[in-house]
């Protein structure tokens, strides 16, 4: 098969999952593009990608050959490019939904479901929430949590996160978050049990793989990997389970293959449609390899697709 990777132009070639699923990739003998998302083009209606036709080794790209590649030429298009979640993001669902590739995760329902703002169809599962940029909403809605989180909602990775205790710093701080985000942010209840934060992966609706993440520090309240926060591995339990059986379908339903998902305690987060991370760790904690299993699900996704057309 013709695999393109939609990706950051820097990635870290011991720990990041985009480049674990590249290396199984080229085992199965895949031709293997890569290509940032501004060399991404729609040229007379057809998706069109400055690329690189690339080989790897375990350390990085072995060698990469410049060539303009057709999206419709592919068979499966893996996006793969971290938020922030912005206009230049949303264009590129735009043209990705004009290719035949099975494309994962599906550009339309990445669109539709921003990883802050997907959870809104499980209320049941999440903490008390609100999403405005109204700053006497949020006073009003810390008076009744009296502990909240503010976040932007559309960043990723722990960027700018703050939880707010004092009544006295939500006027600025949510007209900082507000003027560098210009959009709507997300107020949260806090969730005290940051021992109990779980990152757990799910193919086609299911979970493959889950690990406890612990903060660098202690009185950190984010527990982001990119932040120098610890992994574990860790049992799901119940509520656990009953998450994802609950989100399980609806993300199939709307095509979206693999996702990471976030819980502290008994309350979900996110539910991370973009580019899903934590392959690598999960694999270090149990040694497998989760990667085989996403590649069998893709390909059978894509020969379904190719029989389809």
């Amino acid at each position: 098969m013709k695999v393109a990777f939609q990706m950051d132009a820097n990635i870290n070639f011991e720990i990041d999952t985009t480049f674990a699923l590249i290396k199984e990739a080229q085992r199965r003998k895949h031709e293997v593009f890569i290509y940032i998302p501004n060399n991404l083009a729609l040229k007379l209606n057809q998706p069109i990608a400055f690329a690189q036709k690339v080989s790897v080794d375990d350390c990085g790209f072995t060698s990469k050959e410049d060539v303009t590649i057709n999206l419709n030429e592919m068979d499966i298009i893996l996006i793969r490019q971290d938020p922030p979640f912005d206009m230049r993001y949303i264009t590129t669902t735009y043209i990705l939904e004009k290719t035949s590739a099975l494309i994962i995760n599906n550009p339309t329902e990445i669109r539709n479901c921003p990883e802050k703002l997907i959870t809104s169809l499980f209320p049941e599962l999440t903490p008390p929430t609100l999403i405005t940029e109204n700053i006497s909403m949020i006073r009003d809605f810390y008076c009744s949590h009296q502990d909240i989180i503010l976040k932007p909602l559309y960043s990723y990775g722990g960027n700018d996160v703050i939880r707010i205790q004092d009544e006295n710093s939500i006027q600025v701080v949510a007209e900082l978050m507000i003027a560098k985000y210009e959009c709507s942010v997300i107020a949260q209840a806090f969730c005290k049990n940051i021992d109990k934060d779980k990152r757990i992966l799910l193919l086609c609706g299911q979970p493959i793989g889950a690990m406890k993440r612990v903060p660098r520090v202690s009185g950190e309240i984010r527990t982001n990997l990119r932040l120098g926060a610890s992994f574990e591995p860790i049992e799901m339990n119940d509520r656990d389970n009953e998450i994802c059986s609950k989100i399980g379908p609806e993300l199939k339903k709307r095509g979206l293959i693999f996702v990471g998902i976030d819980i502290i305690d008994r309350f979900l987060l996110e539910i991370n449609t973009t580019s899903p991370t934590g392959v690598v760790y999960i694999n270090k904690l149990y040694d497998i390899s989760l990667e085989k299993d996403l590649w069998d699900a893709f390909e059978e996704k894509a020969s379904g697709s190719v029989f389809m057309h």
